[in-house]
């Protein structure tokens, strides 16, 4: 309810006068529900926390920061190539296994071991009795996007994409002389070659490349003249394709194909490969021959070493070191890099979104007070990059939730269940469903399948939200019927529809519900190390309070029935429909009340709409039925009581205003 008081620190109170008796004045509304959720949300003071900072100091800011960190970047990659026990990755996974090998051999370290096989013990014991806390641990939900999927995965799932870009790359023809350097021509050999190019047509330099490259990789110059001669340039870039393909360490062309694309449900089989690739090859990416070629590489370009690439899923995928620290750290560092600079595992363009990120940040930092620029600095990192390192985690969150859908089945149903949903979508968007019938009986299996004959009522509740979270996703296709009248694109609509409504659901779980609440918190922690800036993110928007004189103003504005838009409402008391039901049994006649207006201009009165004299005597007609309770308002016709009215409002607007603004 609505307090009385307009503030209740200088007890102004709002006369009953002015709220009359308009029940939507007085209930069904709090203020401090309505302020919190438009006002005082995290993520709007988020953005309102970065508005004060000058735009053209912002994008300053933001360019040399996506120079600074582009540039950097191609510094680090080199740092992790080598021997992965030698390279940055190693040392530091290194380095955890001493500290946990020290530590678990200490009392602490031993009690802390203990503690945590005792948790393991405990939640194993409940997954073996609850088919919920089964469901969510063993069988979450997947997506069905591989974009959903990379994201979800982190680390594992940026260098998932980042690895197939490159492979992309790395297999195409080479069109530039200075993508020899994949093959390790020095610059001498390079331009050696690229004196062969001058003045040649298009055609020829692409033959001359071809052939440069099959030699770099290893072609005896009779082999590549021998198809060259039988198959041309195009017979040149096939073959390059099946060495290639043998350089990253797959057995064929058919292998590389078939595992590079599956991206991240085949990274361990891409790092099988990788571990038997060809030490010497790199990979290059936008790489020119010739000044402003070298420009644009400086720029744009990069170039990513096998072993770098070979560390960096070491790291990420965990298999280089024996302790958990030391497992953790390097992948934990990997994963900082990316969600800082995006150059973990990823092109220089990418760095563009951290880059502005990071500019906002500085911006915002250059124009704090004195003695609290790197307060600001540190807060603002923490909370803008948490966003980035819990979305994965939130991701994770959603799909373990989601995993209740399947409560009631082991991992080995799931993947039957997922298995038979695969099959009964194939047939059916095949169309090789003879009948509408004998499609429903497969999906009615289907359902039953997922229903598990699960009876607890807890447990079937808990299955239904878990069904909710996943909508749209892993949906059965729509019947599709051969008959040509038929109504299949009708038949999609429902499918459609989910998608529609789970697609934004999954986005917002946990971009906007799970990670500002991570990104608060880690916020909140910064601030306790290293101190609160006067300007914080976290601050809630503060309404300006009113001065004492304004309270006063206002109050009189509220007790003047001229400014008052409610001083002149009348006040209606409906008859109780229980006496009017008891008139009518006991047969009394109901006289209704006269509605009586006076007319300044004649003098004369207004009797339920005819005009009588002071001393007229025509009454209202007698009544034997029950009206409505509610008595007719009857409205003049003369407009300087609507000009007033429109008046009134205007004041009525300002007051509301001013009201919403106060405090609480």
């Amino acid at each position: 309810m609505v307090s009385n008081n307009v503030n209740y620190k200088y007890n102004v109170p709002v006369t009953g006068q002015a709220y009359g008796t308009n029940p939507s004045m007085q209930a069904g509304i709090d203020p401090q529900a309505v302020k919190q959720s438009v006002d005082n949300s995290y993520l709007a003071n988020r953005v309102k926390a970065s508005e004060e900072a000058n735009p053209n100091l912002t994008l300053g800011l933001s360019l040399a920061s996506w120079y600074g960190l582009a540039q950097a970047m191609d510094k680090f990659g080199p740092k992790c190539a080598g021997k992965y026990e030698e390279s940055v990755l190693g040392r530091l996974g290194n380095w955890g296994d001493k500290v946990q090998n020290k530590f678990t051999n200490t009392t602490v370290g031993k009690g802390v071991q203990k503690a945590w096989h005792g948790v393991e013990k405990g939640w194993n014991w409940l997954t073996g009795k609850s088919k919920l806390a089964y469901a969510v641990t063993n069988t979450p939900t997947q997506a069905e996007w591989n974009w959903a999927k990379n994201t979800g995965a982190g680390l594992k799932g940026f260098l998932a994409m980042d690895t197939e870009q490159l492979f992309g790359y790395f297999m195409k023809p080479i069109d530039d002389v200075q993508k020899l350097e994949q093959f390790g021509y020095t610059k001498e050999q390079i331009d050696n070659v690229a004196k062969t190019l001058k003045g040649l047509n298009k055609a020829d330099k692409a033959s001359v490349l071809a052939k440069e490259e099959l030699k770099a990789l290893g072609v005896k110059s009779s082999s590549i003249d021998k198809i060259f001669g039988k198959k041309g340039i195009n017979g040149l870039n096939e073959y390059a394709k099946h060495i290639k393909a043998r350089k990253l360490g797959f057995r064929n062309l058919g292998e590389f194909e078939k595992v590079s694309k599956g991206g991240l449900e085949n990274i361990d089989k891409i790092y099988q490969a990788l571990l038997k690739a060809d030490d010497k090859m790199s990979i290059a990416v936008t790489r020119k021959y010739g000044t402003l070629g070298k420009v644009k590489a400086h720029l744009f370009g990069r170039k990513v070493t096998i072993p770098e690439l070979r560390n960096k899923f070491i790291a990420t995928l965990g298999k280089g070191n024996k302790t958990k620290l030391g497992r953790l750290l390097p992948k934990a560092f990997g994963y900082f890099l990316e969600g800082t600079t995006n150059r973990f595992a990823g092109g220089k363009l990418a760095v563009f979104m951290q880059a502005f990120i990071f500019g906002d940040m500085l911006a915002n930092s250059f124009i704090a007070p004195k003695g609290e620029k790197f307060k600001t600095f540190m807060e603002r990192f923490v909370n803008d990059f948490s966003y980035f390192m819990a979305l994965p985690f939130a991701y994770l969150a959603m799909h373990k939730a989601g995993g209740m859908k399947y409560a009631g089945l082991d991992k080995k149903g799931v993947e039957a269940y997922r298995a038979a949903l695969k099959t009964f979508n194939e047939k059916a968007k095949a169309g090789a469903f003879a009948t509408k019938a004998e499609y429903k009986a497969a999906k009615k299996a289907l359902s039953d399948m997922l229903k598990a004959d699960v009876k607890n009522p807890i447990t079937r509740m808990f299955k239904g939200i878990g069904r909710l979270i996943n909508v749209g996703n892993e949906t059965r296709a729509a019947y599709k019927s051969a008959s040509k009248m038929n109504l299949n694109f009708l038949r999609k609509v429902p499918n459609f529809l989910k998608n529609c409504a789970g697609v934004p659901l999954r986005l917002l779980i946990p971009t906007a519900l799970l990670v500002p609440i991570v990104a608060k918190v880690f916020t909140k922690a910064e601030n306790k190390v290293f101190g609160k800036p006067t300007k914080s993110v976290l601050d809630e928007e503060k309404e300006p309070e009113m001065t004492p004189e304004q309270l006063q103003e206002l109050q009189n504005q509220l007790n003047n029935p001229q400014n008052n838009p409610f001083s002149n409402r009348p006040t209606v008391i409906p008859n109780s429909p229980s006496n009017l039901l008891n008139m009518y049994q006991n047969g009394q006649k109901y006289q209704p009340p006269r509605s009586t207006v006076t007319n300044n201009v004649n003098n004369t009165t207004i009797i339920n709409g005819e005009p009588q004299k002071d001393d007229g005597k025509v009454l209202e007609p007698v009544r034997t039925y029950i009206p409505s309770p509610v008595g007719v308002q009857v409205k003049g016709e003369d407009p300087t009581a609507a000009n007033a009215a429109l008046a009134r409002a205007d004041i009525a607007e300002k007051m509301a205003m001013e009201t919403l603004a106060m405090k609480w």
